[in-house]
């Protein structure tokens, strides 16, 4: 770890943070479950559809009585939705985007902030709002190559890939060889062709398979 923050740590325990809604609270709760008997502790719900107020309550009262989750909003662009979020009891915040008031709002309520940065000088100005971790967005265009070259100039900041991140171990190892601190995945780890037919428990052991990867590359860089 480069900035070994309390909230660092819990993020590189994690290791992988899925990215997860569906508009069916019942779908939402059973990709909650799946992820965490996968050996997740740090997961994201996205505030993308007209639901997801609704159902992120009853996202926060599940996770209450799972030892060891970490909880956080994503898909926030404003302040205003992140108060809402932090009222319904998101830890932490997750922006597609490098918006500055939310960073200044996230500062002012000592709730982290994960923002989505593109460039070097999106990742300094996060850094200088006070961010710890910094999203890499869209992973797939930016490539593992991105990583070295923020870290020779900005190296103490942590980033997160997130955008067609695959769960193999051949994607993965290029992240967490070029640096990452851990990473984000939603549709590949909770595909869509599996959630339509319900196969939860195919989802769990795809979970708990790059569960596995990563921690054995995480052991490997100790």
């Amino acid at each position: 770890m480069r900035n070994p923050t309390p909230f660092i740590q819990r993020m590189h325990a994690g290791g992988m943070m899925p990215i997860f809604f569906h508009p069916d609270e019942q779908v939402c709760l059973a990709l909650l479950h799946a992820a965490y008997e996968g050996g997740v502790r740090v997961i994201e719900m996205v505030n993308r559809g007209k639901e997801a107020k609704t159902i992120f309550p009853k996202i926060r009262e599940a996770a209450d009585k799972l030892p060891g989750i970490y909880l956080g909003a994503g898909t926030i662009y404003h302040s205003f939705e992140a108060e809402e979020f932090i009222d319904m009891g998101a830890e932490f915040i997750v922006a597609p985007v490098m918006n500055s008031k939310l960073g200044e709002y996230c500062a002012k309520v000592e709730v982290p902030w994960i923002p989505g940065c593109g460039s070097v000088t999106e990742v300094f100005q996060a850094q200088e709002l006070g961010s710890e971790l910094v999203k890499i967005y869209p992973a797939n265009v930016l490539t593992p190559d991105f990583i070295p070259a923020v870290h020779a100039v900005l190296p103490k900041i942590e980033l997160i890939p997130t955008g067609g991140v695959e769960p193999t171990a051949e994607n993965l190892k290029k992240w967490f060889d070029a640096g990452v601190l851990c990473v984000g995945m939603g549709s590949q780890l909770f595909r869509k062709d599996l959630i339509a037919k319900r196969a939860f428990v195919e989802i769990q052991e795809s979970v708990r398979r790059a569960m596995d990867i990563i921690k054995s590359l995480q052991e490997a860089k100790a």
